[in-house]
Order: structure tokens, then sequence, then C-alpha cells
């Protein structure tokens, strides 16, 4: 994985310009500097000019043991001296302090030689400066006080590492900016939420940012600590310089330590005339144990043994002198291979004796708790990346490494960075990791996932390239790319990241020079940290970290977050993911995301409560496709049907549902093919995307599609699972395909017809999409059902059953409410001439809470309405065998399409039974009972309902359809909920109203507030009443509220005395300002049960 050269960058003569001059006298007073906030994981540059709107306040949420980090912008007409900033304690519940101590500030230092990464066209990844210059800010130097240039943009890290076991609460305080001209405070507020992070040597994300110190190459790399230090290896001042490596490590949780155990052996390693070998551990201890003692070691791992050539093994040779120098020995021919294996034998087998007496925690090694020795944690590599012409080669020599490993360490670790599949080494791999490329992991992320569900671990890697739009930690990319890192792995359900290069910072030219990592061009490529030797007079063996390592450590502390919320609201993790991420080229580069989501992950681990679950529908009437999300493909909304258009646009064509993720669900569409690309020609295919990890992926979760000639298959991770045939298919058909899945069972339907029942593990959650391979379609009726209603995809019995013609019992609960697709629902048989009585009752499957029943006549044309029962009883029961009434009518008239609802108090209920005691004649003068579907309501009834407003604004997630829509967690371009449009003053008469669409029995009114990051609870009013109506005329008032303080992310909850009503209504009569000063009456969301 080692970087090649990039290319030499010749600078104009602007760009040598680095210093700017120095300012003449001032004419007159310098007015106060600027001074604003930015998020921590966004570029600041020197040319930004302060924004139109800025934020003043540094406002961060953090777990405990977790750091959190803002940027405090200075800039200023005049030139600043003495610039510093200054923080102090933080303040909160009971007199808690997080004190000044614990709070770091470091001035970034402007690089001005930036080798920016470019790409043409849309497929570039970088940041442009606003000046278009090459200057970036990275390193974190120091808070020493500072001269700054007029005109120019300085920016302070501000991070606050929050303890262990820190009450949970609201820390406030301040920052201030110091220089000549006075002082500026910035407020301070940290919110430490009731959760801790583990420990660095205790992580579940793995992270192994490969670094120099001896051996690796023995050359270029190990020439960085000599070269910017002046210290040999083995010095006490060289083992200073270890010592900040450890202690960094550990800040920054990178728990698998970088480790050469033969270099770090051959010092004092003996080889006798009998070759014997006595190997002295000494050196390698004392590393290894620099690192445990910093808390940073979770992990060991040796740099490749053999070389990339794949023909020769690194190995201790005789120096002639009793001693030992590195060498190789060929492995590349059999015979090579068996006199290598005598080597391997004795240097395993005496590392492993050695690393069995050495323990992770502390305490006699006998105690040591299982999996806690060296031994356990030790990862042995072969090969760095197999590929080209020595692919064959190391094909044979990486496999046989790990037998000769595995043969002393039966349970050892194995991990090699990889180009490309290479099945021969994978297989003999605990842990693959590719590169997050397209050349690599985005065109085999089928292969690898398989590899992960067959039981191997998975890391992502990326180095000097991709060059392109993924995420990568050039200097010139976004800084939110770093922190993205680990949400990418999280995304692929993996636990580990691995980098070629935290501290090359020597030349690669042949004498290696000591690099200069502060002006020279540079990329960013080769190192995460560099050097603080101070002055000869003063020196130092420190480090600098940079924005980037900062923003990596968030993203790693943001995936063990992730885990802990995986474990208890799988379907949420997925959907907080996904709302940053849609493939692995297109994902957000706003930290100020980023930043919402952290504080979104720990409302959720920290606020209890059930799963998310998002229940969705869409028959594309509203003429845009503003909720769906697609990379490929020609999409729109055409004739009111969602169509892709382009039959050449490959098998990737996804448009997923936003910001949304589904466990246990029932997904249907109706999906008519209109053109096929002539190569495959009606094999090619159009359907769904369940459970895939990233919204728009096929090769993960999934794929179920109708090819052309009426097959129907569910591939997972591109290995076929089952295939069906849909009876009477002709190509260019309408079929409703419909999936449903409950835990690892999952069933397909074409319509109410089953076609295919398995059984799979492999992906209990994820997102969903419609999707095209070489193919146009057109789809239509959407409709995601999470479980909202208990009905959906139930068991149904009746008195009789007619079971032809698109009228079954499946088709009662199959979620079509009867629409003219061959699903027409239930109909009775028995006794047609004459009145009587029928009935169907559904089983739930579990005792579920529901407080309506909505039956759904059927609703073909002219027929819309016949066979609904004129006298009739709607009952229920938590044990089929006592019933409850809940409805009982006498002369129904018969009904138009709609649905027809009875709510009743809300109650257990499994099982729901209708019974018609007097029948409607059809046409023919035949007594039925017919019914299109039969749904239960429970929960939120307000979700998925029309919504009016006094007035809205409609942009960048903002809408009133986003006030009932399900989802809880503000984000801007998905689901922000509904803004009124600005008010001039406090005071006004803006108000929000929900259809419940029908008759509920309702007690109970929840508002939630916006809640992206610091922002939440922002726009909630002041004073309102929360009223119900029955008939959206005469509104009775169940709560009222004056003076109302600005709420948390739970909101406020309103419980009243039970009601029937159809309509409920949020009048505002005073508003409270959004983080400019303007006033609004915004919400999140508003929920009825």
């Amino acid at each position: 994985m080692r970087a090649v050269r990039t290319r030499v960058v010749i600078p104009s003569l602007l760009g040598l310009l680095l210093a700017p001059l120095a300012p003449g006298p001032a004419a007159v007073a310098a007015a106060p500097p600027s001074v604003w906030v930015e998020s921590g994981y966004d570029h600041v540059f020197s040319s930004s000019v302060t924004p139109s709107r800025p934020g003043r306040t540094v406002d961060l949420a953090a777990a405990r043991n977790e750091t959190q980090a803002a940027q405090i912008a200075v800039r200023s007409g005049s030139a600043l001296s003495g610039l510093r900033v200054a923080a102090g304690d933080l303040t909160g519940p009971g007199g808690a302090t997080i004190p000044a101590s614990r709070i770091t500030v470091d001035r970034e230092y402007n690089h001005p030689r930036i080798d920016k990464v470019v790409q043409s066209g849309p497929s570039d990844g970088h940041q442009e400066p606003p000046d278009g210059g090459t200057s970036y800010y990275d390193a974190l130097v120091g808070n020493e006080p500072y001269a700054l240039a007029p005109n120019t943009t300085q920016p302070y890290y501000y991070s606050v590492a929050v303890p262990a076991g820190q009450a949970p609460g609201t820390y406030t305080g301040k920052a201030t900016v110091q220089s000549a001209d006075g002082a500026v405070d910035v407020p301070v507020a940290v919110t430490v939420y009731d959760t801790e992070l583990p420990p660095t040597n205790r992580s579940t994300f793995r992270m192994n940012n490969w670094f120099t110190s001896v051996g690796w190459d023995y050359d270029w790399t190990a020439a960085s600590i000599p070269g910017q230090y002046g210290v040999q290896p083995y010095e006490e001042n060289w083992w200073k310089v270890i010592e900040s490596f450890a202690a960094d490590h550990a800040k920054h949780r990178n728990n698998v330590i970088y480790a050469d155990f033969q270099a770090l052996a051959l010092r004092d390693t003996k080889l006798d005339g009998n070759g014997q070998y006595t190997f002295q551990w000494g050196d390698f201890d004392r590393f290894v144990q620099t690192f445990q003692n910093a808390g940073a070691l979770q992990y060991i791992y040796t740099p490749t043994l053999i070389e990339e050539g794949g023909s020769r093994l690194e190995a201790l040779v005789s120096d002639g002198r009793g001693g030992v120098r590195k060498d190789y020995l060929p492995v590349d021919t059999p015979q090579g291979r068996s006199t290598a294996a005598v080597y391997l034998d004795k240097v395993f087998g005496a590392l492993k004796a050695h690393l069995d007496t050495k323990c992770l925690d502390p305490g006699p090694v006998p105690a040591c708790a299982p999996g806690r020795r060296w031994s356990d944690a030790f990862y042995m590599s072969a090969v760095d990346e197999p590929a080209g012409t020595s692919l064959p080669v190391q094909s044979v020599t990486s496999p046989w490494l790990y037998q000769q490993y595995r043969a002393k360490f039966p349970q050892g670790l194995t991990n090699e960075a990889h180009v490309q599949p290479v099945s021969a080494v994978d297989s003999a791999l605990g842990t693959v990791t590719p590169k997050l490329d397209g050349p690599n992991y985005d065109q085999n992320a089928g292969y690898y996932q398989s590899l992960r569900l067959a039981g191997k671990d998975l890391w992502l890697y990326y180095c000097n390239d991709p060059r392109d739009r993924h995420v990568n930690r050039f200097i010139s990319y976004p800084v939110a790319d770093s922190r993205l890192t680990p949400w990418m792995v999280a995304a692929a359900e993996g636990d580990g990241f691995l980098h070629w290069g935290w501290n090359i910072w020597s030349d690669d030219s042949p004498s290696h020079p000591a690099y200069d990592t502060k002006d020279g061009w540079q990329n960013g490529d080769r190192y995460l940290v560099r050097p603080n030797a101070g002055t000869p007079a003063n020196p130092k063996y420190e480090l600098y970290d940079s924005v980037r390592s900062e923003a990596l450590l968030a993203g790693a502390q943001d995936f063990e977050l992730l885990h802990r919320l995986a474990a208890v609201k799988p379907v949420l993790t997925r959907a907080l993911i996904g709302s940053l991420i849609t493939s692995t080229t297109e994902f957000s580069t706003s930290g100020v995301e980023t930043d919402h989501r952290h504080r979104q992950i720990l409302e959720a681990l920290t606020s209890g409560g059930p799963d998310a679950a998002f229940p969705f529908s869409d028959d594309f009437s509203a003429g845009d496709d503003g909720q769906w999300r697609h990379t490929k493909g020609n999409w729109s909304v055409t004739d009111g049907g969602y169509v892709q258009s382009d039959p050449l646009s490959s098998w990737e064509t996804v448009s997923a549902v936003a910001g949304r993720a589904y466990g246990d669900v029932s997904a249907s569409v109706d999906v008519r093919i209109t053109g096929v690309n002539p190569t495959g020609g009606n094999s090619n295919w159009a359907g769904l995307t369940v459970h895939s990890q990233n919204p728009t992926d096929v090769q993960t979760g999934y794929l179920v599609a109708l090819r052309n000639n009426g097959e129907v298959f569910v591939y997972r991770s591109g290995t076929s699972l089952a295939t069906a045939k849909v009876p009477g298919y002709t190509p260019g058909q309408t079929v409703t395909l419909r999936v449903v899945t409950r835990g690892s069972a999952l069933k397909v339907f074409a319509g109410t017809t089953p076609l295919i029942t398995l059984d799979d593990p492999g992906y209990p959650a994820g997102n969903i999409g419609l999707v095209t391979g070489d193919a146009a379609a057109r789809f239509d009726n959407v409709r995601l059902d999470p479980g909202t209603d208990a009905a959906a995809g139930a068991a149904a019995t009746a008195s009789s059953s007619y079971e032809a013609d698109g009228w079954g019992l499946a088709a009662v609960t199959d979620g079509r409410r009867g629409l003219p697709d061959g699903s027409t629902g239930w109909s009775s048989i028995d006794n047609l001439t004459a009145d009587h009585s029928e009935w169907v009752s559904v089983d739930l499957g579990a005792v579920r809470r529901i407080g309506r029943v909505d039956l759904h006549p059927r609703a073909d044309g002219a027929n819309t309405g016949l066979g609904f029962p004129v006298d009739f009883t709607v009952q229920v029961s938590a044990d089929d065998v006592t019933w409850t009434t809940v409805a009982d009518r006498k002369d129904y008239p018969r009904p138009d399409a709609s649905a027809q609802p009875f709510a009743f108090p809300a109650t257990d209920v499994r099982y729901v039974r209708v019974t018609g005691t007097r029948l409607r004649t059809d046409p023919h003068g035949n007594y039925h009972m017919q019914l299109a579907e039969i749904e239960t309501a429970g929960g939120d009834l307000a979700v998925n309902r029309p919504v009016q407003s006094s007035s809205s604004l409609e942009s960048s997630g903002w809408r009133r359809a986003a006030a009932t829509d399900g989802v809880l967690n503000s984000a801007l371009g998905y689901s922000m909920g509904w803004t009124s449009a600005k008010s001039p003053t406090a005071t006004a008469n803006e108000w929000l109203a929900v259809d419940l669409q029908s008759a509920n029995v309702i007690s109970q009114v929840q508002l939630v507030p916006r809640t992206d990051g610091a922002n939440t609870g922002l726009g909630f009013p002041v004073d309102y009443t929360v009223q119900v109506s029955a008939d959206n005329a005469a509104w009775t008032t169940v709560a009222s509220r004056t003076g109302q303080p600005r709420p948390g992310a739970a909101g406020q909850t309103f419980t009243f005395t039970p009601a029937t009503a159809r309509y409920v209504r949020i009048v505002a009569t005073r508003l409270s300002p959004d983080q400019f000063g303007d006033h609004y009456l915004q919400l999140g969301e508003v929920t009825v049960s």
C-alpha cells in the first residue's frame, strides 16, 4: 500500500507569496475582529469571510469519555497581535464542572503548498478555497500568542474531552478570543449524555493507521523519526517519541499498533553455529508495553512478511558474529518454502511462547482472562495489495505463510490490504480489507459481503487513492470525509479501517531527507500527524495533531455509538447512516450534518422507547420524487407513475426511499417493464431492493425483481437464493410485487399469489429502493408498512371465500386496498340467493394495541361499494375466544371507495372479526359480503396524514407533509419537518392542522421539535393551544401553554380526556426565534394517539 511519488506542482508566482506583507501603521482605530463559530469538521480557509449569518456559540453534544470539537474563526480588517483563545471551566448540574484542563485550544496552521487532488467533472471530490489558492489549514500547533495579518481568517480548534463518569447535563462557560485590541467572549455549551464510550483499548472499532518506527522497509519509512527528531532507534529520546506516539494513539482511538516484531527483536537476538536462535524480546516488549501503558493497545499488527512481489520472505539470518541481520529467504519454489518453513517454525514458535506470557490487562499473567493475551491480539500479514504479474506467486506464498502461522497460532488473526478479490488468499484470511474505491469494493461489494456473512471480519481502507468522489483524508478533501470514514465501515457492517501512512515524514528520494511537513508540497496521504521537534535549544519529542486526525477520531467515536444503538434500535441506526450516505460515492460533505447525526444518536441512545418505524406510501400523484434518492438512471414522475426510462443504464440503477430504513416490513409496488436492453432481452428486470446497506446498493441486502419473461428472483450479494414464475405472465404486464420480511423469513408475492418463501439471516434491516437492471420500467403505488397496520400480510379465515379472479382470503390483508391490479379483495361465496350471515377474521399474529379498524370497500369503477354489508359488527379479541364488539352498524349506506373507519378506545388485540348479518346484492341479485382490505391502526394515527397550515416554506426538507411523515430526526434535504413563513415579530397567528381522515378516539398529542443538532428546539412556539375537532369547524382546546421554554429533542406530550376527533390543530400566538433571530413556527413532527 506504499504510496507512489505524487506529481510535482509548479506553483504560480502568486503561490510563492507565502506570507502577507506586514501592515503599515493604522490610520484609524481598528474595528473589533469578527469572531464566529464553525463545525469542527468543516474546512475554514484563510480566505473565508464572515458568513452573512454566523454562528456565535460553541454548542457541543458528547457522551462521557468522548471528545467533541468546534472551530472559532477570527478575522480582522487590520493586523492583530497577541492573538490567542483562552478556555475556561464549564459549569453544569449541581455545580459539577468540566475543568479547563479537559479543554484544548489549538491554532490551526495554514499550509501554503497543498497539492490539491482534483478530478475533472462530477467525480471530483476536493473542496476549493474561496480564493482558489493552495493554502489549507490542517496542523494543530498550540495556542501561543500569534500575529494575524489583516483580512486573513484564522481558525482555532476548540476541543472538549468529557471525562468518563461525568455527570450528564448541560455545561456552560465561555472561550475568550484575546488580542492586543481587546477580548471577545464566545459562549460555550456542552451537553453530556448519560452514556459512556469504552476506553480506546476496549473499542469495537479497529483503527489501524500504519506508523513507522523501526523495520517495515528498513529504509525510506524508517528514516522518518531520525530525520525529524535527530534521534536514533532505542536512544532514550527515541523512546520519548514512541511515548508521544502511544499517547496520541490512545487519544485518537488508534487501538491497533503497527509493530515489526522481527525488527524489534533484531538488536539482541542471537544465532549460534548450530542454527539455534535465542530470541530476545526486550525492545519489542518495551515498545508494545509503552502503548499498553498509554491505554492504546488492543491489537498488534505486524508489517507484511513477504515482499510485494511475493517471492521473498523477510527473515533474521546470521550476521557472522553470533547475532542476526535482516535478509530474505526465497519462497517462490517448493524447495524455498520448505527451507523457509524451518525458520518460520522457529520464529513463530518463539513468538507465540513469548506472547502467551503477556496480558493486555494488568496483573499476573496466570490470571489473564481468555482472549486477553498478546498472542490473542496479534495480526499476521503476508503480502500487501496482491495484484498484477505477481499475483500467481502471491496466491501461493500468502496462504502458505498463514498455514505456517496457524500451526503455532491456531486462532491467530490475519489481515491483508487488497485492491482486488483474490479468492486463494481471501479464503486463508480471517479479515479481508478491500480498498474503498470503484474497481475494488464498489464493483465487488457482493463478494466481500459474502465473505463477511461467512464469518470473516471486514475492514475498509484507502491510501493515495481513490482520487475521485470517495471518502479520503486528503487535505484538499472535505474534512467531513475523515469523519465519515468509520461511518462507511459501519454502513458495510465492517469493524475496522486501515491506512498506510500515519507519520511518513521522510522523502522517498534515494537519501530520504526529512520532509518539510508544514510548508512543503503535500496532499495529506503520507501523514496524519506531524513532528513537533521543538528547536535545537529546546528540543521536543512531541506531535502536532491535525484537523483530519480529530475528524477521524470523531468518526471512530460515532462508530462506537452507532454500534451500541444498532443493538437496540437497528432500524433507526440504518436510517441515520442512510441520511448521510447514499452510496460509497454519494454522501454528505457537511461537518454540520455529521454533528447533527451525532447528537441524534445520543438522543436515541438515552431516550429509551421503541425502534423507529417509517410507514411510507407514494402514488406519485404529487408530481415529484422529492422523497427519493438516486445516483444513476433517468428517473422522473410521468403520468402519475415513477419511470426509469433508460433501458441501457445497467443493473445498479436504484432510486431509494430517502432517510428511512426498515426491518420487518411489507413492501409492495406495481411494476411494469417498458423496455429492455437488447443484450439480455426479456431476461432483464425491475423490482425492489430490500434491506440494502446503502440506499442505492444492489449488491447488498436482497434484490427481489421481475424479469420480463415472468421469472421472479431473489439475489443476496450476487448469489441466487430462489426463483419462481408469475403464472400467465406476458412481457410488459403490470405485476404487484410484494415482499414481506419477518425476522429472517422472507416471502415474495405477485399480487396475492405466493411465489417464494425462504429463510436468510444475512440482512435483517436496511434501506428499500426501486431498481432496474438493463430495463426501463414504470413503478406505482409504493407502500412500505413496517407493522403500522398490524393486519398487513396477516392470516385470514372466513365463513366462505371465493378464490378466483383476483378474489381470495389473502387479498383482504395484502395492502392493495382493492386497486385494479388483479387483487380485488375477499368475497364470500355461500348461499348466493338468500340474505344470510358471513364473517371474515384476521389473526394479527401477536397481541397488538389498536384503536381503529378500517374496512375498505371494493373500488373497481361502477362496482365500488358493492358487497359492503348493510348490517354488521366489528369485534376484537386477544385469544380468539372472548370477543368484544367495538362497532355495531345497521342500515349502513353503500360506501364510496374510501376507507370506512371504526374507532374505539385503544385495546390489546390479536384477532379482528367482521360479521355481516345483512348483506347487499350485486347486479345479478346475488348476496355477497365483499371487502377489498381490512386494516388496523394503533400508535401514531397522524403518520402520513394530510396537513394544512396558515403558511409554509417548502424547501430543503421543510414541507407540510414532513410534519406527519414519521421521521423524528431532522435532516436537511430529507425531512426537517414543517415551518411557517417568517414572521416580522414574535406575535403571530400561525397554525398547523392534521386531518386523521377518519374519526378516532384520541387522548394524546405529541409535538416534536426540529432536532437538527444544536438547533434542536428552535422555532418551537412560546404561547399556543392544541385543539381537536370532529368536523374541522367546531374546535375544542385540549391543551394550552404560555411561556413555553425551548424544548429538547423529546418535545412536549399532552394527554387529555379521550375524545372522538378527526382533526388536530396547533395554534401559536407567540413564536420563538431561530438561530438567526427570525421568528417562525417550526415543528419536526406531530403525533396523535
